[in-house]
């Protein structure tokens, strides 16, 4: 937890709402970051009302608070072009089916049909007396190939060794770099535990477990076992860890590895 928030409990959720007549469950979110009922405009307008209040410097909140919102605004632009793209592409799509069905019934048509009118009837007991006479060979071969051998053909049938299991390297370190200040969000994806810290330098993760990362903005480097991974963007980017790997990752496909959540 970092030391602005920490100030603001020990103040107390009650006596906020009482000294600023902000509403007590407005308070109780600010204090547990969680803003998905607060609008952008809200969200300042509450900040400075504490820091006028109280005489501080919230700048990590506020930093949190509008990293939460440019997400969810990519978020919701995104989600916007997918419709689009769906509906442009669902007409081409169900024409695309009209012509597959339409070519299948003439190829029934040619093939089977057709094929079906021209064939003649065969006396069964002919055909049975024909299966009769084909004896089946069967030669033992060192108990790793098995040779079947009729009066019309030979086939050979060879054992196949079942595939080595490949060995994943180990990973040994998970680093992050940034020279300028940073609003850095981590997820252990299988115990779904969120952190966040604001940092500039170094800091480190633990690479044997799989993370989901969100950052402020992507003037970072991700180091894996001292490969470096640079990344240069002014925007909110998101990153998706998982055994030994590193893949950058949108909105959309945050939110459905996040179980639903946009952080």
């Amino acid at each position: 937890m970092n030391e602005e928030l920490e100030q603001l409990q020990k103040i107390g959720a009650q006596r906020i709402y009482e000294e600023t007549h902000i509403p007590l469950l407005t308070v109780q979110a600010l204090l547990h970051s969680s803003y998905d009922s607060f609008t952008r405009v809200h969200f300042l307008g509450f900040i400075s009302i504490l820091e006028r209040e109280y005489k501080l410097e919230l700048p990590q909140m506020k930093a949190t608070g509008l990293a939460h919102f440019d997400a969810e605004k990519e978020l919701e632009e995104e989600e916007g072009v997918f419709v689009v793209a769906k509906e442009s592409h669902k007409k081409t799509y169900l024409l695309v089916i009209t012509l597959i069905i339409f070519v299948i019934g003439i190829l029934y048509q040619i093939f089977v049909v057709n094929k079906e009118e021209d064939v003649k009837i065969v006396d069964n007991t002919k055909i049975e007396e024909l299966k009769k006479s084909i004896a089946p060979i069967v030669v033992e071969n060192n108990s790793t190939e098995k040779v079947v051998m009729t009066t019309k053909k030979k086939e050979k049938l060879k054992v196949v060794a079942a595939p080595k299991e490949q060995v994943v390297a180990k990973v040994k370190s998970l680093v992050i770099q940034s020279k300028s200040k940073v609003w850095f969000g981590y997820i252990n994806i299988v115990t779904n535990k969120k952190s966040q810290r604001t940092f500039h330098g170094s800091t480190k993760l633990d690479p044997s477990k799989s993370w989901l990362l969100i950052f402020g903005h992507g003037y970072i480097n991700i180091v894996i076992n001292g490969k470096i991974h640079k990344f240069t963007s002014p925007n909110t980017v998101r990153f998706l860890y998982k055994d030994g790997r590193l893949k950058e990752i949108d909105a959309k496909e945050f939110k459905e590895l996040n179980r639903g959540s946009k952080w």
